[in-house]
């Protein structure tokens, strides 16, 4: 049986983290006829689970897109080990630095996230993944298609990504790095 692609989108369910965006481009995937799902996981906020699953309906995404709400723990890293990319399309007021794609590129995961606060510190276009631009439905189902199209790629990325994350991102590199800072300030 051939593997669906897998889309993930973590973060609460709020309109300024994205989720129409992605919606939407899903439903242009499921115009150009691709097999994929998309996962929702995240607390209901300014979005109901009522809103969603209206506009699930309305947009003809049923079977194809799915809400969980909140998932912790081993219940969240079920979403994690069956992703193939992750898909963070924020255009949050206060987005400084989501720890989120951190979280994604621990788990080895391709990110498509939009260019937002700190997120390209976080991105290498075209190596740990893709930057799209703010509330851009068509250029995100792009890069998802991509994705899909060149799985090799997709699984490539999200090699690179871990490699990152374990270069630069883990607790201890934090901690080096702040010991490093306040010593210098000492000696200054």
């Amino acid at each position: 049986m051939e593997k669906i692609f897998s889309i993930l989108f973590l973060s609460n369910m709020m309109e300024e983290k994205g989720v129409w965006p992605l919606v939407e481009a899903c439903r242009i995937l499921k115009e150009h006829s691709f097999k994929f799902e998309c996962h929702f996981v995240g607390k209901w906020s300014d979005i109901t689970e009522e809103i969603f699953n209206k506009r699930i309906a309305e947009n003809e995404l049923k079977g194809k897109v799915f809400a969980h709400g909140a998932k912790y723990g081993e219940k969240k890293s079920i979403f994690w080990k069956n992703a193939d990319v992750f898909v963070f399309p924020t255009y949050y007021h206060n987005e400084c630095f989501p720890l989120v794609l951190l979280e994604a590129m621990q788990h080895g995961k391709a990110c498509i996230a939009s260019n937002e606060g700190g997120i390209p510190a976080i991105i290498e276009e075209g190596k740990t993944g893709y930057m799209v631009k703010k509330k851009d439905a068509k250029l995100l189902a792009d890069k998802i298609e991509f994705l899909l199209k060149n799985p090799s790629l997709c699984q490539q990325m999200g090699k690179n990504g871990k490699k990152k994350f374990l270069k630069e991102f883990t607790i201890e590199r934090f901690e080096n790095n702040m010991k490093n800072i306040l010593g210098k300030l000492i000696t200054n």
